[in-house]
């Protein structure tokens, strides 16, 4: 249980102060720098206040396209790959980079990540056209649920929200 208010709104407040009580009281040539703290401020908090949804489908879409990768837990074949964290360790549940369970969703997210993202760098999806849309499909939202934190008025200035 968590105390109140919640993360978002405490950075928001932060963000408030330092913009609307502070900044003007900053020299000109440091208010740029306030701004820049205040943008990282209301990135933090749309991260904080962020449901885990989206996190939540693209690795349910990351393990979509390596389960074929993947034998069956009762085959004899069931063994870590070579190239990273596996997403289909022995028994069938996954497990962290260390060993360890994951327990959120972002945790999850991280070794199904970090294979797609090396198999990117080596060209692993340029011999299967069909695996290739299904990357192209996964990075567009990626891409976009980063600019969901990062720059929602990019997207809205494009017509994306």
């Amino acid at each position: 249980m968590r105390d109140l208010p919640e993360a978002p709104a405490l950075l928001a407040l932060a963000r408030d102060v330092l913009v609307n009580d502070l900044l003007p009281l900053l020299p000109p040539e440091r208010q740029l720098d306030a701004r820049l703290v205040a943008n990282c401020l209301a990135i933090a908090e749309r991260e904080a206040a962020a449901d885990a949804g989206a996190a939540e489908e693209i690795r349910r879409e990351l393990e979509g396209l390596y389960r074929a990768d993947c034998p069956s837990p009762s085959s004899p074949d069931m063994i870590r790959r070579s190239a990273g964290p596996s997403l289909c360790p022995p028994g069938g549940e996954r497990v962290g980079v260390r060993g360890e369970t994951p327990t959120s969703s972002a945790d999850r997210l991280v070794d199904p990540l970090r294979r797609f993202a090396r198999e990117l760098r080596i060209g692993g999806f340029e011999n299967s056209p069909e695996r290739a849309v299904l990357a192209r499909a996964i990075l567009w939202r990626l891409t976009i649920a980063k600019l969901r934190l990062a720059n929602p008025r990019f997207l809205a200035a494009n017509g994306f929200l």
